[in-house]
């Protein structure tokens, strides 16, 4: 098992545009619902290739995770 597996990283370390992906995506999650890469896209005014890389990062650092239907929070320690 993968060290980090379960452990989320640091907010502090992510840029301005991931943080605003992120709160993207847990105002779609906070209505039960999961963030597919176009409503994302089409929320968060940004190019292709940015958008992809910070999903990517929210997820490698546990704080999305990618699901079938869209992406969702990763473990947080707020309530809804």
């Amino acid at each position: 098992m993968d060290e980090r597996e379960g452990r989320r990283g640091d907010v502090q370390e992510l840029s301005e545009f991931e943080l605003a992906v992120y709160e993207t995506v847990a105002e779609i999650d906070k209505g039960g619902g999961a963030a597919d890469f176009d409503t994302v896209s089409r929320l968060v005014a940004a190019p292709e290739e940015e958008l992809w890389a910070a999903l990517g990062h929210l997820v490698e650092v546990n704080h999305l995770h990618s699901t079938p239907k869209g992406y969702v929070l990763g473990p947080h320690d707020w309530a809804p």
